[in-house]
């Protein structure tokens, strides 16, 4: 299958690596939390914001976290299952997508950074199954989403952080401010959301 083919190179990544991978797919879906956020005024973004960069600051060696508290403060803020809209549900999967990487950050496995990945890509399936003709049968809304421009750039995106982070033997301020700079993406996620026009 494709993604075992994609993902396998994260076995065997160091720890670090694994922890730069989780962080570089959170930091491309975390402004589904920040917009929800900021439309229901709960005002709690800055906590989320503060545990996501400590763990950049880990990875960069400007700073040691203690993750098992950063974890603590996120699981307080996730929100109840009640609210069910669409904007609710992304901001939900990208809060266990940064608890996945805390968690990483704590016990690094390739089993937290798949978890990551799949959370980072789900995001895109269920943006591109809302605009999708209804008429579509399941198979041909399957083949809609997978071969969608949204999912082939969050793939090669995913293939892109792999291979750039294999290149690199040890991990490097310079080069983890470089990679924490192409995820944030000047604040737009992976299917086009940010806090200037949600």
């Amino acid at each position: 299958m494709y993604f075992d083919e994609l993902y396998a190179p994260l076995r065997d990544m160091q720890d670090w690596q694994q922890i730069a991978f989780s962080a570089a797919l959170c930091e491309r879906i975390f402004p589904h939390y920040a917009l929800y956020d900021s439309l229901s005024e709960n005002n709690q973004v800055s906590i989320a914001r503060t545990a996501l960069d400590q763990v950049w600051k880990q990875l960069s060696l400007r700073g040691n976290m203690n993750a098992d508290t950063q974890l603590t403060k996120i699981e307080a803020i996730v929100h109840s299952e009640e609210d069910e809209s669409f904007g609710a549900g992304l901001a939900f999967d990208a809060l266990v997508a940064l608890m996945a990487t805390l968690h990483c950050v704590d016990h690094a496995s390739f089993e937290d950074a798949a978890s990551v990945a799949h959370l980072s890509r789900e995001s895109v399936a269920k943006f591109v199954e809302l605009h999708a003709d209804d008429e579509l049968s399941d198979e041909q809304l399957i083949r809609h989403i997978s071969t969608h421009e949204l999912m082939v750039q969050e793939l090669a995106f995913h293939a892109d952080v792999i291979k750039l982070l294999l290149s690199q033997p040890i991990a490097k301020a310079s080069q983890i401010d470089q990679l924490k700079l192409v995820a944030i993406a000047d604040g737009v996620s992976n299917i086009g959301i940010s806090m200037s026009h949600g």
